[in-house]
């Protein structure tokens, strides 16, 4: 089937099924809601006679549409604006239904912006301009843009539909979207619209300003002294206290997806790019088994062994290890090869801490967070609790030789891999499955091969001018040290 002939929502349950279902939605916890207040005029809908009647015990609450005594899952249901004899409404439809709710100019506006995150518009020249490339991946390009309505910046996440289109490839990007619509926290990148049209799909996301921690590292290595690394790893670990509270395991976490808000501020930092998350399940199977960057994975998933949420905490000890030191924290590594089996066996050479000026608590932290054996290994929660981050703060200042920190690639062009999409921060490059862990796993019998960086610009219909909030190429530490890999290797689930 050609790429432009369906929507790869199509098959979504809500479109499939008749919107209105009685009784009351079940949800665990609310992430947002959005109820009609007494001072507001009411949402109205039309009758047979297409006269408008108001309802106001109408609400929403997370992706459900509520009424008295039945509901909608409006999750990936189309939406448009409408008008009827001049009042402003909105159209939701399935794949054989549609119903309309109207009211007046700022209360349908309001309902708009809130609905838009759970389902599915079209045009989307017509509502956003275009102002540049600032980054691209295997799978999406994103651009920085311009709300027509009233002049706000955004990010937007383009994908391809017809380098999506095999089935788990298409499921990955629903599975990326539906992560996202739960998430509403400050350190935690957001998802306000999603488009689609013949050819492509576009998330509209925070438009992140301070480029990504190593190059904030690169740039300002004065600054960081201990004091702001304790700041620092107390917001990512709070936001991965939040996603895992949420039964969202990130699985990628590394500093190219830890996304500074603004230049100025050192410490507001942005965990982006959920493109291998998943629902934590009982069962541990997840659409991608084995994913995330060799160097900051944990053991247990180079292994295919069951795993949870603590996956992210052992990369975030990774983070903390390369913030203190400013090397990685495996041992006796020369290559990509190296690197991957000291990560495989969790082999940490804890004597980089040596002639370092690193305090007693944060080598504490880091051996915890970076523990093998995963029943000792804390919670996010546990972690934010250490000694480190509740004793004075001290002013002990890192020596970060950047140059000593490899940066990872993604695996691109290869149907048996699950790319990263991370492409805001210049990921570029593959990585096949090593004949060393295939021998340990006894995974596929593929070789070894790696493949250095290809240009970020492929085209002059992609050319666009570099300013201050793009990384330049001749800037980022892919120009100064060994290209290592990451391996994604995708094991699925029917």
């Amino acid at each position: 089937m050609n790429s432009s002939d369906y929507s790869i929502f199509e098959q979504y349950p809500t479109r499939m099924r008749s919107l209105w279902i009685q009784g009351q939605p079940t949800y665990s916890e609310i992430d947002r809601q959005l109820r009609q207040s007494p001072n507001d005029s009411p949402i109205y809908i039309k009758d047979q006679c297409d006269q408008l009647i108001a309802r106001p015990q109408y609400q929403l609450v997370n992706q459900y549409l509520i009424s008295t005594n039945c509901f909608v899952n409006i999750s990936n249901l189309n939406l448009k604006s409408i008008t009827h004899n001049e009042v402003q409404g909105l159209q939701l439809s399935g794949k054989n239904e549609f119903f309309q709710l109207f009211g007046e100019e700022h209360v349908i506006q309001k309902w708009k912006s809130y609905i838009a995150k759970y389902t599915i518009q079209r045009n989307f020249l017509k509502h956003y301009k275009i102002l540049k490339l600032i980054g691209q991946g295997s799978h999406a390009k994103v651009y920085k843009i311009q709300k027509k309505q009233d002049s706000s910046i955004f990010a937007v996440k383009i994908f391809k539909k017809a380098k999506i289109v095999q089935k788990e490839k298409g499921a990955s990007l629903v599975l990326e979207i539906d992560v996202m619509r739960k998430l509403d926290h400050e350190n935690v990148i957001q998802l306000y619209e999603v488009f689609e049209d013949s050819e492509k799909v576009y998330l509209i996301i925070d438009h992140l300003r301070g480029g990504d921690l190593f190059k904030k590292v690169q740039n300002s290595l004065e600054d960081y002294s201990e004091h702001v690394v304790q700041n620092l790893m107390n917001n990512i670990l709070n936001s991965l206290k939040y996603l895992h509270a949420k039964n969202i395991i990130h699985r990628d976490i590394k500093p190219e997806n830890m996304i500074f808000r603004t230049k100025s501020n050192m410490i507001d930092i942005v965990i982006a790019d959920f493109g291998l998350s998943d629902i934590y399940n009982e069962n541990k199977i997840y659409l991608f088994q084995k994913c995330g960057t060799v160097g900051y994975v944990a053991p247990e998933v180079l292994k295919d062994q069951a795993y949870n949420h603590k996956v992210d905490i052992f990369s975030a000890g990774v983070i903390l290890f390369v913030l203190l030191t400013g090397q990685m924290p495996f041992a006796n590594y020369e290559n990509s090869e190296e690197l991957l089996m000291s990560n495989y066996f969790c082999r940490i050479d804890y004597d980089k801490f040596h002639n370092k000026n690193i305090s007693e608590q944060a080598q504490s932290l880091v051996k915890l967070l970076l523990e093998e054996n995963v029943s000792k290994r804390p919670t996010a929660e546990e972690a934010l609790l250490h000694e480190w981050f509740t004793n004075p703060k001290t002013e002990t200042f890192c020596n970060l030789p950047v140059n000593l920190v490899p940066q990872m690639c993604i695996c691109k062009n290869q149907d048996n891999i699950i790319k990263s999409s991370t492409p805001l921060w210049g990921q570029k490059g593959s990585f096949c499955d090593s004949p060393l862990l295939q021998k340990q796993n006894q995974n596929e019998e593929n070789q070894f091969e790696s493949k250095y960086f290809k240009s970020l610009i492929q085209s002059q219909n992609d050319y666009f001018v570099i300013d201050d909030d793009f990384i330049e190429e001749d800037k980022t530490l892919s120009t100064m040290v060994p290209k290592y890999h990451m391996l994604i290797r995708q094991r699925s689930i029917d």
